[in-house]
């Protein structure tokens, strides 16, 4: 009888330290939530990622399939398409990124620098918490459950008023954010992302990232180079001499200049952040002006996408994935150069930047 009574007295201080130690945690993350929107820390993600993008005409959302480790990622989801839904299947793996198309029996191998991971989905930037303490203020606003799993809520609020804010529902142990809200800086809400049926640090399904296909699929390999670049290698590099603008909207500054591309076309991508916010400026030589009209844009990447100025209808036949990630998007020509820039931030913005790109400025 006594032992029984120990091990219930033993069970019973194991049960209060456990809960005092959650206490303790949730009171010193509220005392420093940023500690949250550090690198997620987990062996293991599955589940299903459901994105529904509010627009002007009504919301549309879509859903995909996820399965993730540390450092691969399985990654199903179906499009409209007039001839009926297409299945797509992309595998990244340290070494490539590969895309599965069953509907064509294609597969495609891209070498080199990847496609856009699945985490950029959550359009929070993890490596530049610095920088982002200068620009928004952090807090817990709540506490709530996604998908089963206890997440503190996070309201993240920029301190100018043309960015957008966000909401993000946190899990804790593993600073994984199971659903991500962003609001536009006029505060309507633009996306949100959630995870749901998910599993942390699970037994994956046995070869889940084997990326092999039938016999009679066509395979085929492309590069896909993306190269950081300095001022002073652009015109080598490139084949021109990019545009950077002398006025950038509060708290911004430049990160990086990239080249894109092979030797048939070069494309610049140059980008700026605050820290959360991204603006990607993309440039390369405009196509001829007697260029045929039935020719194709050059290059794909820059053709317009997403919800344009003012709140109009997304223009026809853009993309359907793009029409689910609303982006201010605005498209020059200046000097020779299209220059599109691509953001989140308010459409003014974008246009004081272009208006202040000249063919003599330099990066600031």
């Amino acid at each position: 009888m006594m032992r029984v009574k120990v091990s219930a007295f033993l069970l019973i201080v194991a049960v209060i330290a456990l809960g005092l130690g959650e206490i303790t945690s949730a009171q010193g993350e509220r005392r420093d939530p940023w500690r949250l929107l550090t690198t997620p820390q987990f062996s293991s993600l599955q589940g299903k990622v459901q994105v529904t993008a509010f627009l002007p005409e009504g919301s549309r959302t879509w859903t995909m399939d996820l399965w993730a480790d540390e450092n691969s990622s399985r990654v199903q989801f179906t499009l409209p398409h007039p001839d009926g839904p297409r299945q797509i299947i992309t595998i990244t793996l340290p070494n490539a990124v590969w895309v599965l198309l069953p509907f064509a029996k294609r597969s495609i191998r891209y070498e080199g620098s990847g496609l856009p991971s699945w985490r950029d989905m959550w359009q929070i930037r993890t490596d530049k918490i610095d920088m982002a303490k200068n620009n928004y203020n952090l807090k817990v606003v709540g506490r709530d459950r996604i998908a089963g799993y206890f997440c503190l809520v996070l309201q993240l609020e920029p301190k100018y008023k043309g960015n957008a804010s966000r909401k993000i529902w946190v899990h804790p142990p593993t600073r994984l954010p199971l659903q991500v809200e962003r609001y536009s800086p006029d505060g309507q809400l633009e996306i949100r992302v959630t995870l749901s049926e998910a599993k942390i640090n699970e037994p994956l399904p046995a070869l889940i990232f084997d990326p092999s296909t039938p016999n009679d699929w066509k395979v085929e390999a492309f590069s896909l180079k993306r190269q950081r670049i300095e001022i002073g290698q652009t015109n080598e590099t490139l084949g021109f001499v990019p545009l950077f603008p002398t006025w950038l909207p509060p708290g911004y500054l430049l990160e990086g200049i990239f080249a894109l591309g092979e030797q048939r076309w070069r494309m610049a991508h140059i980008v700026y952040t605050d820290g959360i916010g991204v603006i990607s400026v993309f440039q390369h030589p405009a196509p001829p002006k007697h260029r045929s009209p039935d020719a194709p844009s050059f290059p794909p990447p820059l053709r317009p996408f997403g919800r344009p100025h003012r709140g109009a209808p997304p223009p026809k036949g853009a993309p359907p994935m793009h029409l689910l990630f609303p982006q201010r998007i605005l498209v020059r020509d200046i000097d020779n150069l299209k220059v599109v820039l691509v953001s989140d931030v308010t459409q003014d913005w974008l246009e004081k930047m272009a208006d202040s790109m000249k063919p003599s400025t330099a990066a600031r």
